[in-house]
């Protein structure tokens, strides 16, 4: 099954990805290996969607209204490859324009942090001081097939950044202002690399909305 990519003009289901001469095949490589590669075997995938189903049958670390919370490590999941995956995306968003459809680009703004995250990336450095990959499972079927490229959040505390990949939203924040609490929400810095399920309806509903405002739906989508 096809993701449906929503941009400020259409909304279309798509198999094409975001793709641009840009790296050299050692580090494209790199982020293959140690991010995309092994996170794709936990996406939904249309027909299954491994890391929910793996909580499914998980004992959680603790559950409040909204939001249920696991021990990635209890689970034999390798939270260092989401956060690579994450900040792979975020970084490559930070140094090219890239053209999504009809001529539309999309870029992020990662001042001040970028050579941290690219040194990180590379594997010259630890993981960057201000940065806290947040993951949650979407439990919800409207976030499982969809994918949003990453923006940044208006309104929040800290400079943060937010993307959606078929059921897996990544929250990011890049800010060596944020508070040292962050590090018990990361999939990294937590002590048990904590993941969270969540269904993520309403917060998928608020963005498909507000992108409702100005896209048309393609065809195929209306039958």
């Amino acid at each position: 099954m096809d993701a449906v990519m929503m941009t400020p003009k259409i909304i279309m289901e798509t198999q094409r990805h975001l793709w641009a001469h840009l790296l050299c095949r050692e580090c494209e490589g790199r982020l293959n290996k140690l991010g995309e590669t092994p996170v794709l075997k936990l996406l939904d995938n249309g027909s299954a969607f491994p890391l929910l189903s793996r909580m499914r049958v998980a004992l959680h670390l603790k559950s409040e209204p909204g939001v249920v919370t696991f021990s990635g490590s209890a689970m034999s999941i390798n939270t260092d490859t989401l956060a690579h995956f994450a900040l792979g995306i975020l970084w490559k968003g930070s140094v090219h324009k890239w053209k999504t459809v009809e001529g539309q680009t999309t870029t992020v703004n990662l001042r001040g942090q970028r050579e941290a995250i690219r040194r990180y990336l590379l594997g010259r450095s630890g993981f960057p001081e201000g940065v806290f990959v947040i993951v949650a499972a979407c439990e919800d079927k409207g976030s499982r097939g969809m994918v949003f490229a990453p923006s940044r959040l208006g309104g929040s505390r800290y400079k943060q950044f937010s993307m959606l990949v078929r059921g897996l939203w990544f929250h990011i924040i890049v800010d060596k202002k944020a508070s040292l609490g962050m590090k018990g929400l990361c999939c990294v810095q937590s002590t048990k690399r904590v993941l969270h399920l969540e269904n993520c309806h309403n917060r998928f509903m608020q963005a498909a909305g507000h992108i409702h405002k100005t896209a048309r739906v393609a065809p195929s989508l209306e039958r």
